[in-house]
């Protein structure tokens, strides 16, 4: 049976509809043999008759990727045991599959907008398929740890969510609302980062689309911090006064500005890297120091007057404290330090991802001890929040949604080595043109 054959027999076995690529398999499946009761190869089997094919229809997926591959005699011998008048000498026991995963590279074989400070190997190819880069999240590359410290959390804090859901009406009560915003850009962020680092070695576009998308998730993050803050953080002294009324206006001007600029500090990231590294840092600064205003003036006023250590405060300063460690993580630091002694795990971006999650963990949990402790003094001093200007939110999506899409717009615009790379590793290992 000639190799298109049995790749073809096989997906029709698998209900698939298409064989898989021919000239992407790569790795060779041993061919399981029947093995007696005594472990003796040649006996029958006492598996059970439908294991193989378990094992085979449910390795498909991989096969269509190019990652497993079944040799003709493994296979042929499968099809028999798969016979209705098979007798039972002829069933297989479970098939023994040897994987190859995708090669993986070094820096000076990957283009120059890959590159990462300080990693000098476990680059992805820089022009897979989508379905290749969900199953790299698999593999242990340098984005492995990326994907995972960020896809996680998103889980812990969708069951957080649903917990609160189930105690607290979101529905029905005003006061609540401003939580539900936050819960659910809480949620959003570290899913939208989890999702650039899996599928940003598609293609150089790709890479730029799926980080303006981060940096958009990250700027409704700091929205929904903002609208947090303002409904159960702000200082006594300053609820009803000029800078509660426009706190959350300005947050959400704040917003677009981080969305667009950290956006445009992607197009001289090759031309003028520090430029554009302060660009970002600064797009994700400044919404942080405006948000955090109420915390700062609490924790100083808190510190001036020797006021009771309570679990708010204790929240809140560990909440700045992994804060800061974020910011210092920024650097780059410690694969600048030692060069290619980090590219796997513990490196800098790493270390930011669980940093900004436990910051984001101590932060709910100062705003739920707010929401608990204050709700009888806020409803007495503010009026029940309004369901167009809380639930406006929606608006500012679609805005921050136009401006992504604009710089997406202008990438075909940009220069021609931001945009497509003048070589591409291939399987082998060299650069070749693309």
């Amino acid at each position: 049976m000639s190799r298109s054959c049995w790749g073809r027999t096989f997906w029709q076995l698998s209900t698939a509809q298409e064989c898989g690529r021919e000239e992407g398999l790569r790795a060779t499946v041993v061919g399981p043999r029947p093995l007696a009761r005594g472990g003796k190869e040649g006996a029958p089997s006492m598996a059970s008759p439908t294991t193989p094919a378990v094992l085979l229809t449910g390795s498909a997926l991989l096969l269509h990727a190019g990652w497993w591959e079944v040799s003709p005699d493994a296979f042929r011998t499968w099809a028999v045991a798969q016979r209705p008048d098979a007798s039972r000498s002829e069933h297989l026991g479970p098939a023994m599959l040897m994987v190859k995963l995708p090669q993986i590279f070094r820096v000076h074989q990957m283009p120059r907008i890959f590159w990462e400070d300080g990693i000098m190997s476990g680059y992805r190819h820089p022009k897979r398929s989508a379905l290749d880069c969900v199953l790299s999240s698999f593999q242990m590359t340098n984005e492995t740890v990326n994907i995972w410290t960020h896809f996680l959390p998103t889980w812990y804090f969708v069951w957080r969510f649903l917990v609160l859901s189930s105690s607290l009406d979101f529905c029905q009560e005003p006061y609540h609302w401003p939580l539900l915003i936050y819960l659910l850009l809480v949620c959003l962020y570290p899913f939208a980062s989890s999702c650039a680092h899996t599928f940003s070695s598609m293609s150089v576009c790709a890479r730029h689309i799926c980080y303006f998308c981060d940096y958009g998730a990250l700027s409704l993050y700091s929205l929904g911090c903002a609208f947090a803050y303002g409904a159960y953080a702000m200082p006594d002294h300053w609820v009803s006064g000029v800078l509660h009324r426009y706190f959350v206006p300005m947050a959400a001007f704040n917003s677009f500005v981080c969305t667009s600029l950290s956006c445009y500090s992607r197009f001289p990231e090759l031309e003028h890297p520090w430029l554009s590294k302060v660009l970002r840092m600064a797009a994700f600064v400044y919404p942080f120091l405006y948000d955090n205003n109420p915390l700062f003036c609490q924790l100083l006023f808190c510190f001036w007057s020797n006021c009771a250590w309570n679990e708010t405060m204790a929240g809140c300063c560990y909440h700045l404290l992994f804060a800061l460690l974020t910011g210092f993580l920024f650097a780059s630091l410690p694969e600048r330090l030692a060069p290619g002694h980090f590219d796997y795990i513990g490196h800098s971006h790493q270390l930011f991802h669980i940093c900004a999650v436990l910051g984001t963990h101590f932060q709910l949990e100062a705003i739920l001890c707010d929401v608990c402790s204050r709700r009888a003094w806020l409803q007495g001093h503010l009026p029940a929040p309004g369901l167009p200007g809380t639930f406006g939110t929606a608006g500012l999506v679609l805005g921050n949604a136009a401006i992504i899409g604009a710089f997406t717009a202008a990438l075909p615009r940009a220069s021609g080595s931001f945009v497509s790379p003048p070589s591409i590793p291939t399987e082998a290992g060299c650069c070749r043109d693309s």
